[in-house]
């Protein structure tokens, strides 16, 4: 693949982020890239076997029966023990091979009804996100003509997963898919993260409200001559070669990434960086453009942590220890995503375990999910 192809890649990857519509078209264009026959977007539960799907080149009938028959039988999904597999649960790339024996695949009845008769002997699953017992995952498909995925096309799908995890998240971030249907500008008003569209210079062309709203709050995150800068000199360097790389400045490969602007009290800002085509957003933008989402996790309590206060008495700390979990970090991770210690989470989750009466991850996850947690989620950051 040369560098353009991959640069149109990862334009139609971002550009997917902010409009769940074009999913169907980045997933196309990653099938071809890595000798795919087609693929499926799923967020698909490993405790009932519910969910949805996005699909590219599949055929509409067939996924529509899957719920109804296949969910219960498909070997690459299906889980003895849903909270063992959770907490084992990392996003990484298989292919079917490395997920069961291919003789024991081939002679199941969801490779012959269900694989088959869609050109598909081979399955790449590129794990994206986890949240309680919902899994998303990115599935390409590969004609038995074809062979099985080899190193060349997972090199391609392992210089891919990361934008393919940011752009994912973001979309959880921006979406409530419901806003983008009426307008782009109402949908970045309304969406309680930060958002800040640069244009080809990297000048801030719009803010959405909450984007005002933690620029006023705070001078960690500000903008100092048209451009969004951070306030230590560290960070602020940081800032600017992620938004010159989601600009192609110097003519290098766009690409999107992330950080923590860390402040001198309290938890850090946590920032993605995304490169986006200008066309997505023409009302704002022309030419190469770039979005800031920005999470202040020392913000103002959302109604899922007010309701994990409320019930269970956790501080602040706490319940952004709980949430981080839930979002499937361990706690090393959610020590380096919350900017503190390894021994400061380990006693918050010892306190929230006593607190909610819960004995594992797993078993938090339910509880967040009871209290109305998966959509504050995301006020982790």
């Amino acid at each position: 693949m040369t560098e353009p192809e991959f640069n149109r890649l990862l334009d139609l990857i971002y550009e997917a982020a902010l409009q769940p519509e074009s999913w169907a078209g980045a997933m196309e264009a990653i099938a071809d890239a890595l000798g795919g026959t087609g693929g499926a977007l799923s967020l698909l539960s490993v405790a009932d076997n519910g969910g949805g799907v996005i699909t590219t080149r599949v055929d509409p009938d067939y996924w529509s029966g899957y719920f109804e028959h296949f969910a219960e039988r498909n070997p690459l999904h299906n889980v003895p023990d849903p909270g063992a597999y959770m907490r084992a649960w990392r996003p990484k790339i298989l292919t079917d091979e490395d997920w069961m024996d291919k003789d024991d695949l081939v002679r199941s009845e969801f490779y012959n009804e269900f694989l088959i008769p869609q050109d598909m002997d081979s399955v790449l699953m590129i794990r994206l996100a986890a949240r309680g017992y919902d899994i998303s995952v990115l599935n390409i498909g590969r004609a038995k003509e074809r062979g099985q995925f080899q190193a060349p096309q997972l090199d391609i799908a392992h210089h891919l997963h990361p934008h393919l995890i940011r752009a994912y998240r973001l979309s959880e971030k921006v979406a409530d898919l419901k806003l983008l249907n009426g307008g782009m500008s109402e949908a970045l008003d309304r969406t309680t993260q930060a958002l800040f569209l640069l244009g080809e210079n990297g000048r801030v062309c719009h803010l959405n409200r909450a984007a005002e709203r933690l620029l006023a709050a705070s001078g960690d995150l500000r903008v100092v001559g048209g451009r969004l800068a951070a306030g230590g000199q560290d960070d602020a360097r940081r800032l600017e070669r992620l938004i010159a790389a989601a600009l192609g400045a110097g003519g290098g490969p766009r690409s999107g990434g992330s950080m923590a602007v860390r402040r001198p009290r309290g938890l850090p800002l946590s920032l993605i960086v995304a490169p986006i085509r200008a066309e997505s957003l023409s009302v704002f933008l022309r030419g190469p453009a770039a979005l800031v989402c920005a999470t202040d996790l020392e913000g103002p309590i959302s109604l899922g942590e007010r309701r994990l206060r409320e019930l269970f008495d956790l501080s602040r700390a706490e319940v952004r220890v709980a949430l981080a979990l839930f979002e499937g970090m361990n706690p090393r991770e959610a020590a380096e995503h919350l900017g503190v210690s390894f021994f400061t989470v380990r006693g918050h989750l010892a306190r929230i375990r006593d607190k909610t009466h819960t004995r594992g991850q797993v078993e938090l996850a339910r509880l967040l999910t009871r209290v109305g947690g998966v959509s504050e989620a995301e006020a982790a950051g």
